[in-house]
């Protein structure tokens, strides 16, 4: 790209002086001159019209020729404002200077490099993305002199690579999502085909000897864990939603204590434990709207949980705090307890921990948990001592409040987040 264009002609090495020839040999040189100014000419219009950013540049890191095309793309009026302003390459122009220097030390290597691509500062203080093309300049005893080459802009095509990557990585994230919960969907639903299997079982080996009311209980009962069954999928399905940022989730009103008793009687059905249940109640009266579902999950799993890990005919004890903002449920076992080194990953999808191994199950009870809670917008904490027992602490902040509607007046609200806050208030 060297404007220094003599080089490409012939110099007339010998001149003959005598008289007769003189006349030629001007009219030979005068042409071979006019040839070289319209020569020059032509590279000046094409480097000064390019519509790359051409450049040559000093081995220290100055500009000594620009283009307008270089000047536009760096955000400059004019190569004058450009090479005037810019007096150090490395430490103006590139966002990370040491990509310069991987520049130079490639040229060193190499003479030229093609499409090296790197952020730089325009002007106006804005960053955009470059693809440089370059070569070293050689003086004529073979010193690096500096180096020229020409410049694209490529910002549009980078963006556009990085919204493709980035829905690449979208994707990926669902396919994942759907994914773990279609496994922790079905962890669950196997929950509840045991208590109706189990509640069916029941009906067909002693059925005639239960009077109506206990039979329809029974039915009733079946019916319920066919309805749950539904329930939990559209709780599945709210998750997924919820972790999508697309939050759909539905409230009900439902009295806290007999919703907690018919947990554990489910829990009982499940597992045919022979385990007693401390039940202290410190919500008297209290009706909770909230995601039913959501909260049932996370009750179901912690209590499943303590019963299989405890021995048998043992007591497990299940607390409900009520405070202003908040509720607690606390459940706690005197089972095998959780090895130090598993409690960092106690709520990671699929991790057992060392010492349960002999015992059934997946390893994504505690997963459903964690989601749920942060659903509610709560907390979890635990407290665990191998060979003494685990207590696990779920808070959810709660709303406190005397609602315009009468239907739901001296009602506490538990609510998921500040998202869900305005789909609360609409679904009443």
């Amino acid at each position: 790209m060297s404007l220094n264009v003599e080089h490409q002609y012939q110099t007339i090495d010998r001149i003959d002086n005598t008289p007769e020839l003189a006349p030629s040999i001007s009219s030979k040189r005068e042409r071979l001159e006019k040839r070289l100014q319209e020569t020059e000419v032509n590279y000046r219009n094409i480097f000064e019209n390019a519509l790359l950013g051409m450049f040559q540049a000093t081995s220290s890191g100055e500009y000594l020729l620009a283009n307008q095309m270089l000047s536009s793309i760096y955000g400059y009026d004019s190569p004058t404002e450009l090479i005037a302003n810019i007096t150090n390459i490395k430490e103006q122009l590139y966002v990370k200077p040491n990509r310069y220097t991987e520049l130079m030390e490639l040229l060193e290597k190499r003479n030229i490099v093609w499409q090296f691509e790197s952020q730089v500062y325009r002007k106006d203080g804005n960053i955009i993305w470059i693809s440089e093309n370059v070569r070293i300049i050689y003086d004529s005893s073979g010193d690096i002199v500096g180096y020229e080459g020409y410049v694209q802009d490529i910002s549009e095509r980078k963006h556009s690579e990085e919204m493709m990557q980035a829905e690449l990585a979208k994707e990926k994230e669902i396919n994942n999502i759907k994914a773990r919960f279609f496994s922790m969907a079905c962890h669950e639903l196997r929950t509840f085909l045991t208590i109706i299997i189990a509640t069916s079982d029941l009906l067909k080996l002693h059925g005639n000897k239960l009077n109506t009311k206990d039979r329809l209980h029974y039915f009733d009962k079946i019916t319920e864990n066919i309805k749950s069954m539904n329930e939990l999928l559209e709780g599945f399905i709210a998750i997924g939603k919820a972790e999508l940022k697309k939050t759909t989730v539905n409230f009900s009103a439902f009295e806290l204590k007999s919703f907690c008793e018919s947990i554990w009687e489910d829990v009982k059905t499940i597992t045919k434990t022979t385990h007693k249940l401390a039940f202290q109640n410190n919500c008297n009266n209290l009706t909770l709207v909230s995601n039913k579902t959501l909260l049932r999950q996370i009750l179901m799993n912690l209590l499943l949980n303590a019963v299989k890990y405890s021995p048998e005919n043992n007591t497990l004890f299940f607390e409900l705090d009520c405070q202003k903002n908040l509720i607690n449920f606390r459940i706690k076992d005197r089972g095998i307890g959780i090895p130090k080194e598993d409690r960092e990953h106690l709520f990671e999808a699929f991790h057992r921990a060392s010492n349960v191994l002999n015992f059934s199950g997946t390893g994504l009870g505690m997963a459903i948990v964690k989601r749920a809670v942060e659903l509610h917008g709560g907390s979890i904490a635990v407290e665990s001592e191998v060979g003494s027992g685990t207590t696990i602490t779920v808070t959810i902040p709660t709303i406190c409040t005397n609602l315009h509607t009468s239907n739901w007046e001296s009602k506490i609200f538990c609510v998921c987040d500040d998202r869900d806050r305005s789909l609360q208030n609409s679904s009443l």
